[in-house]
C-alpha cells in the first residue's frame, strides 16, 4: 500500500463509473443515483465542478467501482469491493485536517476504524435505517388536499426558512439547501395566504429524501409531501429512498405506513479536525 494515491476521476468518465452500479439492480441504486446527480448538476451549473472531487484509488475505479465524492465538506462513498479494503485505503489517504460529514454511509465500521487510526474525535454520529419504495408503488399514490392547500416545488429563496427550522445546523448548510432546491426535485405544502410552506421535503445528492419537515404535527402534512414527492420521482423513473434515524420512531412508523420497506442501514458521521502529527498513521499506510 505504500504507493497508494488518490487519483481524481475526470468528469468525462463519470458516466462509465455510474454504469458500473447497474449490476444486481436495484441493490446499488443509491450509488448509481449519487454519481448521476453530480453528472446532471455539472451539466446544469458547471462552476460546481470547481469544488467537487471524485476520487479513486490509484485510478483503479474500473476494477470495483470504488469512489469517494467530496462536495465541499459533504462526503459520499461506495464500493463494489465486498472486502472494503479499497475504500479503507482511500479513506486513510484523505486529508483529515478537515472535518467531513459522511452522508448516509453504509460503511460505518470502516470509517470508525479510520477515525481511530487518525485519532479523530466524533462530532456527530447518527445510526439510520434506509427505507425504499419501488416506483411502481409510488405511481399509485393518491391524496386529497384540503381546501386552500397546494403541493408544488419549493423555490430556492425558501432555503433560509428551511435552514432555520432544521435541528442540525452547521456552517454552509443554508448554501447546500439552496443548491438542492435549485437543482433537485423538492415538494412543499403551501397554504393560501401563508408565505412559508407548512411541510417540505427535498431530494438530496444521492437521491434519498432529506430535510423532511412540518410546522404542525399530527395533521398529515408529512404524509402528503412524502406521497407527492415519491410520485413525482416515480414519474421521472426513480424509486424513492429515505434515511431515518433508528430512534425516530414516529418517522419510521410514517414511512412504514406509506409502504416503505427497510433496505439497509447507514450512518451520518462527522469528525473533528485532526490534531496529531501523523507518524502512527504513516506506519499503517506503509504496512
Amino acid at each position: 500500500m505504500q504507493n497508494d494515491t488518490l487519483v481524481r476521476i475526470p468528469a468525462n468518465a463519470w458516466e462509465q463509473l455510474r454504469d458500473l452500479y447497474r449490476q444486481d439492480w436495484p441493490r446499488h441504486e443509491i450509488a448509481y443515483n449519487n454519481v448521476q446527480n453530480y453528472i446532471r448538476w455539472v451539466e446544469r451549473d458547471p462552476p460546481i465542478s470547481a469544488t467537487l472531487i471524485v476520487y479513486s484509488l490509484n485510478g483503479s475505479w474500473r476494477q470495483n467501482g470504488t469512489y469517494i465524492i467530496i462536495d465541499h465538506t459533504d462526503v459520499f462513498m461506495y464500493t463494489l469491493d465486498h472486502t472494503g479494503d479499497t475504500l479503507k485505503r482511500m479513506l486513510l489517504l484523505l486529508d483529515w485536517h478537515h472535518s467531513y460529514l459522511m452522508n448516509m454511509c453504509p460503511y460505518r465500521a470502516i470509517v470508525l476504524d479510520v477515525y481511530r487510526l487518525h485519532r479523530l474525535e466524533i462530532a456527530f454520529d447518527s445510526a439510520d435505517v434506509i427505507y425504499h419504495l419501488p416506483q411502481q408503488v409510488a405511481r399509485h399514490f393518491r391524496y386529497d388536499l384540503p381546501v386552500g392547500l397546494t403541493l408544488k416545488r419549493i423555490p430556492p429563496h425558501y432555503a433560509s426558512f428551511i435552514y432555520n427550522q432544521w435541528l442540525n445546523k452547521s456552517v454552509g448548510t443554508e448554501y447546500f439547501i439552496e443548491r438542492m432546491l435549485r437543482l433537485n426535485v423538492s415538494m412543499g405544502l403551501f397554504c393560501e395566504g401563508v408565505r412559508e410552506p407548512l411541510a417540505w421535503c427535498i431530494r438530496t445528492q444521492n437521491g434519498a429524501l432529506g430535510l423532511l419537515g412540518v410546522v404542525a404535527q399530527r395533521k398529515g402534512y408529512g404524509s402528503l409531501v412524502i406521497k407527492a414527492i415519491a410520485r413525482r420521482l416515480a414519474e421521472q423513473g426513480y424509486s424513492t429512498y429515505a434515511s431515518v434515524r433508528h430512534t425516530n420512531v414516529a418517522s419510521r412508523k410514517l414511512f412504514e405506513k406509506l409502504g416503505f420497506r427497510i433496505a439497509g442501514e447507514a450512518s451520518w458521521l462527522k469528525n473533528m479536525k485532526s490534531t496529531f502529527d501523523g507518524s502512527e498513521l504513516r506506519k499503517v499506510i506503509k504496512a
